[in-house]
């Protein structure tokens, strides 16, 4: 008998959320899709998906605030801290389509200590982002920016006075975005990896020691594409040997939108037997986003209902610019048959000219060349002469 499990849809805003908020569930999924070994997690202080009224958002803010000092207060004993730790409802506002209140929605930053390929530890900020459908993709595309100006304070051993002092440093930023449309036809993977690569111009060679300029300066993209996932299971067995590429499916299985139960998009149907045990505490998280937040099921419909606007709008906006490109292209048309028959006309005038001046007048052919600054055998012609 299978042993089935019915939960909210990850793949939205307020689920998604949810999901997230636990540490130890954010700490399993980055580490699975970042490949990196992450030893420490925190959140940092982003955005969220919720509904609210005036009153209710003053109280959030100000409970968040309060929350946010208290972490400040804490970081200070420790090895580094968040420069700005003041509440920063990094958000795009949106009205519910029913009751018009306020729906937050954005992005879930994490500050990571990893392990790198040489064994040390270092702090890099983990940007994740999920979207729904292409429509909704504009909300990371002015974001990133703002990241790249963050600075932490950092303790560290001066290499030529042996004293530790306290240095301003950026971090490098690992965007990881979860679609659930594909971007791309040509490889057709679930996960795409985008990674600088140092190269000398003249030398060639590659640079394979850390680097803090560099490093503090780029970073590479993880993109994963759930509308390939059908792809990647239909020849997972392939890869059962390789438990990196087979953690990351089972993974990303969780998110996978064929799962959606009893046509009801808001909830995906998942078969425990094929869970691996260290995601069941993602299972567990998401059965219980229902019963913490008695709003949920409102909010995923206002969801549907927002982007079904925004989807309108730009399908407006293509109609217009197709309309718009074809009536340029009729008037392209229209445009070069007229200075076609405007070239025909003055051409016709010119050859009237030409035989008016040399029979009627008695012009020369060589002046009548010169005037016109034609060949004399293009005289000749005009005047049947060859």
């Amino acid at each position: 008998m299978k042993n089935y499990e019915i939960v909210p849809n990850p793949i939205y805003d307020n689920v998604f959320r949810y999901l997230l908020e636990d540490n130890e569930s954010a700490r399993v999924i980055l580490s699975v899709l970042s490949g990196k070994d992450i030893i420490k997690l925190d959140t940092d202080i982003g955005s969220y998906t919720e509904k609210m009224t005036e009153l209710d958002k003053k109280v959030k803010i100000e409970r968040l605030e309060r929350k946010a000092e208290l972490k400040k207060q804490k970081l200070k004993k420790s090895e580094w801290k968040l420069i700005n730790t003041q509440l920063e409802l990094q958000k795009i506002k949106l009205k519910d389509p029913h009751t018009s209140t306020d729906i937050a929605r954005g992005h879930l930053d994490f500050i990571a200590t990893v392990k790198n390929n040489l064994g040390v530890e270092e702090l890099i900020m983990i940007e994740l982002q999920k979207e729904k459908k292409p429509e909704d993709i504009y909300r990371f595309k002015r974001y990133i920016a703002g990241k790249l100006t963050r600075q932490i304070e950092k303790t560290v051993i001066n290499r030529r006075t042996k004293v530790p002092e306290t240095r301003l440093i950026s971090l490098p930023i690992l965007p990881i975005f979860i679609l659930n449309f594909k971007i791309e036809d040509d490889i057709k993977d679930l996960v795409l990896h985008t990674n600088n690569i140092t190269t000398g111009l003249y030398t060639k060679k590659t640079l394979e020691t850390p680097n803090d300029f560099i490093d503090n300066l780029t970073y590479g993209i993880i993109i994963v594409q759930l509308a390939h996932i059908d792809r990647i299971k239909k020849k997972i067995d392939t890869f059962k040997s390789n438990s990196k590429l087979l953690d990351t499916y089972r993974l990303l299985s969780l998110f996978d939108q064929s799962l959606v139960y009893n046509n009801n998009p808001h909830r995906l149907r998942y078969d425990l037997d094929n869970v691996p045990k260290r995601f069941k505490r993602l299972v567990r998280r998401l059965k219980s986003a229902a019963l913490e937040n008695p709003d949920l099921e409102e909010e995923m419909y206002a969801e549907d209902e927002y982007l079904q606007i925004l989807k309108n709008k730009y399908k407006l906006i293509n109609d217009l610019t197709e309309k718009l490109d074809s009536t340029t292209e009729k008037l392209d048309s229209t445009t070069k048959e007229l200075d076609k028959e405007k070239s025909i006309r003055i051409i016709a005038e010119a050859e009237k000219e030409i035989l008016k001046l040399f029979y009627i007048k008695r012009i020369s052919i060589a002046e009548i060349s010169k005037k016109y600054k034609l060949s004399i055998e293009d005289i000749e012609k005009i005047l049947g002469m060859n």
